[in-house]
C-alpha cells in the first residue's frame, strides 16, 4: 500500500470537506444517505471507496469533529451488517441495512455461552424449525451492548445430530421479541455496564430472518470474528478504541513525566509498538477495500494489540503517581477528541483486562496461528467429528 497520503487540496478531500461544512452536525441518516457510514461498501449502501478514499473520509470525519458510524454502531457496520452483503437476501438488506447504517438500530452479537468457554462449537442454544418460524431456546453471555440494541445476531444449533461445528445456523432477531430477557453484568470499571447475559425462551424468529442456509452458521460467524479482530488491530488502548501511544507520549511530555528515564524507555517501546499496529491497520484497510477476505492475520494483530493496550493504560496510570489511584481524576492530558466509551485513562485501564479475553482469548489466537499459519500439529479434540447429541454420553474416541 502506498503511504503517500492524499494532499490537503486533493479534489476528493475538498468534496468531502465541503459536505461537512454544509452539514456541520450531520445526523446518522444524513451520513448514511451520503454513503459515508460504510463508504467501502458498494452502492447503494456505500461509495465503493478505495483505500485512499477511505483514508480521506476518516481524516475528514476527524477534522469535522464527527464520530464515525463504525464507532457508534460497530457491530452493525464493521462485523455483522456487512455479512448481509454476502449472505443475506435482498429483502433482508432493504429491511435492515438503512437503519443499521444510520444508527437508528443498534446491533449486538449473541455468540458466547456460559458452558462453552472459548469453544464456540460447544454452544447449546437451539433453534428448531416450526413451519415458517424457528423457535430459539438457550442463554448467551458477555454480549456487548445487548441492553441497548434493537437487533441481535445469534448463532444457534439447528441440527444436534451433526458434528458440533456443522449443525449451526445464524439468525437476525429483534431484541424486543417476546421471550428475550437481557440482564446487565456489572463490572469493576464503576461505569455503565458494557456486557450482558441474554436468555431465549421459546423465541419465535421468522425463517426470513435466517442468515444464509442451515448449517452455514460456523462459517459466517468465523468470518465476522475475523473481521472484528482485524478492526481491533489498531493502536487505540481498548480494541482499537481509546487513547493511543501517541496520546500517551504527548501527555508525558506536557507534564514533564517523560524526564523519568524508566518511564521514557517504556513509553518509547509502546510508541514503536503503536506505530507498527498503525501500519498493520492500514494493511487491513487496503485488503478489505480491495476485496480480500479477512484472513488469519487478524488473529496475530489482535494478539499484539490487546496486551499493547493493557500496557499502555498501565503506564498511563502509573506515571500519574498517587493521582492515578483516584477515580475520574486523570492528570495526564488527552487531546480534545472523542474516544467513544474510553474518553479517559481511568475507564480504559479498568476495562483493559477484558481485551485479552473478548473476541478470542490469547490462547485461542495462539492455537489458531500455530495450526493454520505455522503448520504445527492440531490440538486433539475427540469430540470434533462426533454428533453433538452424543457428546458426553460415552467416552469419545480420538477424532
Amino acid at each position: 500500500m502506498d503511504f503517500t497520503f492524499p494532499a490537503d487540496d486533493d479534489p476528493r478531500r475538498i468534496e468531502i470537506r465541503a459536505w461537512f461544512e454544509a452539514n456541520p452536525d450531520p445526523s446518522g441518516k444524513q451520513i448514511a444517505d451520503r454513503g459515508l457510514a460504510a463508504a467501502n461498501w458498494p452502492e447503494p449502501w456505500g461509495l465503493g471507496a478505495d483505500p485512499e478514499m477511505m483514508l480521506i473520509i476518516e481524516s475528514e470525519f476527524e477534522r469535522a469533529g464527527v464520530v464515525m458510524p463504525s464507532l457508534h454502531n460497530p457491530i452493525a457496520v464493521n462485523q455483522c451488517g456487512q455479512s448481509l452483503l454476502a449472505w443475506g437476501t435482498d429483502a433482508q438488506r432493504q429491511e435492515l441495512l438503512p437503519d443499521a447504517l444510520s444508527g437508528k438500530s443498534q446491533w449486538c452479537m449473541l455468540f458466547s455461552e456460559p458452558a462453552g468457554g472459548s469453544d464456540l462449537g460447544a454452544l447449546r442454544t437451539t433453534a428448531r424449525r416450526e413451519g415458517d418460524h424457528y423457535v430459539i431456546n438457550g442463554q448467551k453471555i458477555w454480549n456487548s451492548g445487548a441492553d441497548r440494541s434493537q437487533i441481535g445476531v445469534v448463532i444457534a444449533r439447528t441440527d444436534p445430530a451433526a458434528p458440533k461445528h456443522k449443525g449451526l445456523t445464524q439468525f437476525i432477531v429483534d431484541m424486543n421479541a417476546p421471550g428475550i430477557t437481557v440482564r446487565p453484568i456489572i463490572d469493576m470499571t464503576g461505569e455503565d455496564n458494557e456486557y450482558n447475559e441474554v436468555f431465549f425462551e421459546e423465541v419465535r424468529v421468522p425463517v426470513t430472518r435466517r442468515l444464509g442456509e442451515e448449517g452455514d452458521g460456523w462459517r459466517i460467524t468465523m468470518e465476522q470474528l475475523q473481521t472484528e479482530r482485524q478492526s481491533m488491530t489498531k493502536p487505540g488502548a481498548v480494541w482499537g478504541m481509546g487513547p493511543t501511544a501517541r496520546d500517551l507520549m504527548d501527555g508525558l511530555i506536557k507534564t514533564g513525566r517523560i524526564a523519568d528515564p524508566l518511564i521514557r524507555d517504556e513509553a518509547a517501546r509502546l510508541y514503536i509498538e503503536g506505530e507498527l499496529l498503525r501500519l498493520i491497520s492500514f494493511r487491513h484497510l487496503s485488503n478489505k477495500i480491495n476485496g480480500k477476505p479477512a484472513g488469519l492475520e487478524g488473529n496475530a494483530g489482535k494478539m499484539v494489540a490487546s496486551p499493547h493496550g493493557q500496557a499502555l493504560t498501565d503506564l498511563a496510570k502509573r506515571s500519574q503517581g498517587v493521582a492515578g489511584m483516584v477515580y475520574g481524576k486523570d492528570v495526564l492530558p488527552l487531546p480534545d477528541k472523542h474516544f467513544g466509551l474510553f474518553d479517559n485513562w481511568d475507564y480504559a485501564y479498568w476495562f483493559s483486562p477484558a481485551t485479552t479475553l473478548g473476541v478470542g482469548t490469547q490462547e485461542i489466537l495462539k492455537n489458531t496461528i500455530a495450526e493454520r499459519v505455522l503448520g504445527l500439529p492440531r490440538d486433539s479434540d475427540p469430540t470434533a467429528r462426533m454428533p453433538f447429541n452424543e457428546i458426553g454420553r460415552a467416552s469419545p474416541k480420538a477424532a
